[in-house]
């Protein structure tokens, strides 16, 4: 199976994150208005699955359609984590219900870390631009990036 990540934070309280598996392509418009910082919600959920929580789930709002998503842990493979996107629609607040399937696929756990921490990286570089963090200004959790750099390069290895 081959996945590719690749997340945008976009100006004006929105970003993008574009999930491709094999010759399937989900993009994902996601709004940074509601209190849950959607970069920190994932991130926090690939700091679990580090820590070893077997199951973790965030959601990406949008308007009006939002997605679910579920990172399992594989039984048979501890290596391995089920990823799943579900798309809903319902108003912010509100029981999430109707879920649809909108992707899934199986990874290694240190892979799709690798994938995120390199997207959230690149994002954490920009901003260090004057330019580019002008219309972007808190919608990127530095202090929570470094918390999940720091755990990432000892889970992956990186020197």
């Amino acid at each position: 199976m081959n996945v590719g990540i690749h997340y945008a934070l976009d100006e004006h309280y929105w970003s993008t994150c574009w999930i491709r598996v094999d010759d399937v392509l989900l993009e994902i418009s996601i709004t940074h208005i509601y209190p849950e910082n959607p970069i920190e919600e994932c991130i926090n959920a690939l700091i679990g699955m580090i820590k070893g929580d077997p199951e973790r789930k965030f959601v990406w709002y949008g308007e009006p359609g939002s997605e679910q998503v579920l990172i399992k842990e594989t039984p048979s493979n501890k290596r391995k984590v089920y990823v799943k996107v579900e798309n809903f629609v319902v108003d912010y607040g509100d029981p999430i219900e109707n879920l649809e399937t909108s992707i899934e696929f199986e990874i290694e756990k240190k892979q799709l870390v690798r994938m995120f921490y390199f997207e959230f990286k690149k994002i954490s570089e920009l901003m260090k631009d004057e330019q580019y963090a002008e219309n972007r200004k808190g919608e990127f959790p530095s202090g929570r990036f470094i918390t999940f750099e720091e755990l990432a390069l000892e889970f992956l290895e990186i020197n």
